[in-house]
């Protein structure tokens, strides 16, 4: 992941429900600079890697939302901007009545629509921008992330060449190919492709 307080600014990087271990939010407060306390960047953490409000209940714990806000407003007011990564999918539960995009909402959120690129990818990301319109939330764009599969002939690479441009017509929305980054890319490497998404995003 590329470092975030490569940016030039106080950034404040958050995962407000983390399910199945620590990982990700370990990454999001290391590229961070590790500034902000690890309760802060997760302030809820469950162990099974299920969707959060099924995980909250094979834990018997509920998810409160006043914990998360409280989160939030502290990382917010300490920063100059915040990145708010989500927990599997937009319309994922956090409790019966609230899920991910519900969240965003609350705190005002823009929404920058992650997806590997691959046979399959535009259904999905259509469904979620028009998700995410229908909440009222402002798509930014959307970062088709390249892998490598142990199976490459199992994904069409007509698809991989074309999703960009179908989305981006279909939907009306700025669309980036992110490359494949993997464990043998310099570190550098890894942060020059993280820049240059950035300054990618700062056009649009």
């Amino acid at each position: 992941m590329s470092a975030l307080y490569d940016l030039g600014v106080r950034v404040a990087a958050m995962k407000p429900v983390e399910s199945g271990g620590t990982s990700d939010s370990q990454q999001l407060r290391h590229a961070a600079g590790d500034v902000f306390p690890a309760e802060l960047v997760t302030p809820v953490s469950l162990p099974d890697p299920v969707a959060p409000l099924l995980a909250a209940r094979r834990a018997h714990r509920t998810i409160e939302l006043d914990v998360l806000d409280r989160a939030f407003t502290t990382l917010h007011e300490a920063s100059d901007m915040i990145v708010v990564e989500g927990a599997g999918g937009l319309l994922v539960p956090l409790t019966p009545t609230v899920h991910i995009g519900d969240l965003f909402r609350r705190w005002e959120l823009e929404l920058i629509i992650v997806a590997v690129n691959r046979l399959g990818a535009v259904n999905h990301t259509l469904l979620t921008i028009d998700a995410a319109r229908a909440l009222g939330l402002r798509v930014r764009a959307v970062v088709l992330n390249t892998v490598v599969r142990d199976a490459p002939s199992a994904d069409d690479p007509i698809a991989l060449d074309t999703n960009q441009s179908l989305i981006a017509e279909l939907r009306d929305v700025p669309v980036y190919r992110f490359p494949h980054l993997d464990g043998a890319t310099r570190t550098a490497d890894h942060r020059a492709a993280g820049r240059d998404l950035v300054e990618w995003l700062r056009a649009q």
